[in-house]
């Protein structure tokens, strides 16, 4: 998904009054991706397929693709007044990152989802800002 398809997509959810979002990159492991991969064959849609054979063939490919979603997912919900998108990164993806990145993709995992119905503790912040500005600044973090 592209900037375009993440505006829709909430768009959509904050017409039917939604608050949350819950958000999590593509993992290639396990049978569900293998049955997406089965399935974007079946369906005829050889770009999905090839993107996702890359995310499976390649680590670094699918960090760098993870990135950019949960970075585009953010940024976009800023766009969204009263819309939280909670964005969850793979333990794989924390352990592929280090520094300021890896703190960041931690506190995202630490992060309280902000239902009322929560019964947890909200002394941390709940808002998952931004990994980076822009896509290129990513790139810095990796």
């Amino acid at each position: 998904m592209g900037e375009d398809d993440f505006h829709e997509l909430l768009s959509y959810f904050r017409a039917l009054g939604e608050v949350v979002v819950f958000h999590e990159p593509i993992n290639p492991r396990g049978a569900n991706f293998q049955q997406c991969l089965t399935a974007a064959k079946e369906a005829g849609y050889d770009d999905v397929v090839t993107e996702l054979q890359q995310m499976q063939d390649s680590h670094q490919y699918w960090v760098e693709y993870a990135l950019e979603q949960l970075n585009t997912a953010q940024q976009v919900a800023t766009r969204f007044d009263g819309l939280e998108v909670h964005s969850w990164p793979d333990d794989e993806l924390v352990r592929s990152t280090s520094g300021q990145l890896r703190s960041k993709l931690n506190a995202m995992q630490q992060a309280v989802s902000p239902e009322s119905f929560s019964t947890h503790a909200t002394d941390a912040s709940p808002e998952q800002p931004e990994l980076a500005r822009d896509g290129k600044s990513i790139e810095h973090l990796i």
